[in-house]
This record gives structure tokens, sequence and C-alpha cells, in this order.
């Protein structure tokens, strides 16, 4: 053996071994590169190297703690208490309820709590099962079913609670679907994926964004996202939809989408649609608020006559979340995010901006209370205007939620937070108020969960 192990090699056969490694490895690196692309040139044995050459990054998943879940900046808030607390010897506990919906690291899948603020206990919860629920559902070619199937990466983004005790729910580029009050699926709406906001249009029915496919506009890649109006009936029947695309290409707006310069496959980013419940005199009633994100832009839209009312860019900075206020002003979640090609950063915090129809103005009430409270959320994040006078918040990127009280002050704040310290995401929680809640609660049935 020792003899074979030192026995002299002649230096053309190390020379050859060298030589033949190297074209081993150019040729398994272009096997690996045509399977990646997936122009299967090399059919099986292009899909077996990818394979191969995943195995340091499988590893790697593997052996450490799974983080995709986790905040955006999850040690922010490593000093401060997990969960629920109510600073009562400052503020009076606000009413309600919050549909709270957020990552658990324990359980290791999304869940959906709904938490009486009277004494912060958690009055009925939904496990979301994402397997289960898509089970039986077509896949996507663009968002494959595994995208938004997975157990632990799946969110219950901005579920609605009924007053009949059914749960709404989709992820983001998911399917939207009712749950009964043990998480079980009751229906689903397949033939869209919907993301973002959910709202009720006031008559047991809902609106959501939606991304059509294929696409209705012409000379478009796979990759142009299409955001679409949706409106659905409470068994997530569709009753009307539209392109937003081509709204904007209808009334002359082709400029926004399509430019000479850069191509962007997701021009507009449409975040939330906001239906108008009640006649004003700047809206009516069946009008729809929409925040396009990536445009800075929040407009109203009439669907009954196909009409662009009012839109306006700014001042407010990829902007999420519009809310009417009173009959004259409506108030928008302004992110004060931007990015000048060195990634996402906010101008100091978040803040709520306020522009009144009247008087074509802008202003900023709870700039010094957001700024007090350091909230900052770069991408998504909420507010809702408390019948107390508060603000409720979510900081999604962050998992925490605070609740203001009228002067400003915290009055409570619940952060996302597991036992490895870290803090957790949310996926946009909802104020419900005290009769919201109890004639849901009256609906629901107890699972033992």
């Amino acid at each position: 053996m020792n003899k074979l192990i030192f026995a002299r090699v002649e230096l053309w056969v190390v020379l050859l071994i060298v030589l033949a490694g190297l074209l081993a490895m150019i040729g398994f690196g272009a096997v690996v590169l045509e399977g990646e692309r997936k122009r299967d040139g090399f059919g099986r044995l292009g899909q077996t190297a990818v394979a191969i050459a995943e195995i340091p990054r499988t590893i790697k998943t593997l052996t450490e703690e799974d983080r995709r879940m986790a905040g955006f900046l999850p040690e922010r808030f490593r000093d401060a208490p997990g969960g629920w607390t109510f600073f009562d010897d400052r503020h009076a506990r606000p009413s309600g309820y919050v549909l709270l919906s957020r990552h658990d690291r324990a359980k290791g899948h999304h869940v959906v709590e709904l938490v009486s603020l009277a004494d912060g206990t958690i009055r009925h919860d939904w496990q979301i099962d994402a397997q289960a629920l898509m089970a039986g559902t077509p896949g996507k070619e663009r968002f494959s079913q595994g995208s938004f199937a997975n157990q632990r990466s799946y969110r219950a983004i901005h579920p609605y609670l009924t007053p009949e005790g059914q749960l709404v729910i989709k992820d983001h580029q998911s399917y939207l679907m009712g749950l009964d009050g043990c998480a079980r699926r009751l229906w689903v709406q397949d033939s869209f994926l919907a993301h973002h906001s959910t709202e009720s249009d006031g008559a047991g029915g809902f609106w959501v964004p939606g991304q059509v496919q294929p696409h209705t506009i012409d000379e478009v890649p796979e990759s142009f996202v299409e955001d679409t109006l949706v409106h659905v009936d409470g068994a997530g029947n569709i009753l009307w939809q539209k392109s937003v695309p081509r709204i904007y290409l209808d009334h002359g707006m082709e400029h926004t989408l399509f430019t000479a310069g850069r191509y962007q496959p997701d021009p507009l980013h449409l975040n939330d649609i906001q239906p108008v419940l009640e006649d004003g005199p700047y809206w009516r009633k069946g009008d729809l608020f929409l925040s396009f994100r990536h445009t800075a832009t929040v407009m109203l839209y009439r669907p009954s006559s196909d009409e662009i009312v009012w839109m306006r860019q700014g001042p407010w900075l990829a902007q999420h979340d519009v809310d009417m206020i009173d009959d004259h002003r409506i108030a928008v979640f302004d992110n004060q995010a931007y990015d000048r090609g060195n990634g996402a950063r906010i101008h100091g915090t978040n803040r709520i901006a306020v522009y009144d129809f009247a008087t074509d103005e802008v202003s900023f009430p709870w700039a010094e209370a957001f700024e007090a409270a350091d909230v900052k959320t770069v991408f998504e994040g909420l507010f809702t205007l408390l019948p107390e006078g508060g603000i409720f918040v979510e900081e999604e990127n962050s998992g925490r939620i605070l609740i203001l009280a009228p002067d400003g002050g915290v009055a409570a704040q619940f952060i996302n937070k597991a036992d490895n310290g870290l803090t957790y995401r949310l996926g946009w929680s909802r104020y419900m108020t005290q009769a919201e809640g109890d004639a849901a609660l009256a609906n629901l049935e107890t699972c033992g969960n």
C-alpha cells in the first residue's frame, strides 16, 4: 500500500488528470447553467446537475435556523417585552378587538387571533394549515402552488372576520378563501391571484386587488404584473373585475406604465382598494380609493362610469392604506420610503398624511407621535383611527403593533417576539370595534385549539 501511495507519477499524467478535471468542471458548469435556465437541453442530466450543485446551499438551509419569517430588523426589540403590553398607568385601555395576524415561530406557521383589548386575552384563534387549505387547487405557471402553499412561509394577509364568523384570508399572490371557526376551508376563489388588502363592500361582499393571468395587455412579457380590481360576493364569486393597466391605457396614461427608458415589470403596485360606502360632496357610494405604491399615487376611481374622478402623486412616498375619515378628508399611511439605488430607506419615520378635498391641502397631524414612538416599516404597514380618537398602527416589517392614545402616547403595544429574542412578521392585522367583535364571537364555534 505504501508503495502505491508514494509511487512516482509522471508529470504528464498529473497534467492530464488536471486537464481532465478542468474539462469536467467546465462541462458540469455548462450542464448546471442549462438546467438552471430551464432550457432542458440535457434533460434529466441537467436537473440532476442542478441538484448536486445545490448541495452546499441545501446543507446550509438544513443546519441554519429558518429566518424567512423574521422581521426585517429582527433584533430591533430585543430589550423590549414580547406579547401585549398595556400602559394602564398612563392611558385608559382602548375598547374593541384586534384581529391579530402573525407568524408563530414556536408553532412554525401563521396564526390569526381575535384579541380583546379590554384584558388582552385571545378570545378565538385560527391555526392556518396552508397545505391543507390549498389542497386540490390548481397551480399557476408564474406563481407555482409551492410559492404560496408552504406551511412555514404562508401569511394570512389582511384577514376579515364577518359577523357570521367567517374568516376571509389570502397570502400575497395566492387564492382568496373563506374559513370557518375551526380554520377549515368553506370556499376558495382560485381563478385569480389575490394580494394586499381585503375590504368590505358594505353588503356582504369584498374588494380585493388581483392579478390577471393571462394578460389582457398586448406586447408585454410574462413578467408584467397586471393588477386588477376584483369585486367578489361573500362566497368568493366574482361580481366584477377590471384591469388597472387597461384603465390607465384607456385614459391616455400609457406614459405612466411604459417608457423608452427602462421596462418596469410592476409599474404601479396596487396595494389598497378602499370602497366608498356613502355619498359625500367629493365622492359617491361605489367609488374606489386606490393606492399605487410605485408611483406614490392615490386615485379616486368610479367603476360605474369608468371615470378617474381624482388622483394625486405625493407628498406621500411608497404609501399604503387609504381611509376616509369624514366626508371631505382622507388619511394615507405614508411610509416615507425611497430607493436611490442603494436599497430602500425611510425619511425618519412613517407618518399619516391627511388630504382635505375642501382646501386641497395636506397635513400630518400625528407626525410627532409617530416620531416619538419611532414607527418604521419600509414596506407594508397600516392604520385605523379608533372610536376614542387614538390610532391603531401595524409596523409589519418590524413585527410590532401600536395603539396610540388621543394625546399621541403609547397606550398599548404588541411585539411578535419569539423565545430566541427575535421578532417575526405580521400579516396586516385589523382593528375591530367592540360591536363587530362581539357579533362574530357569538357565531364562532369552539374547536379545542
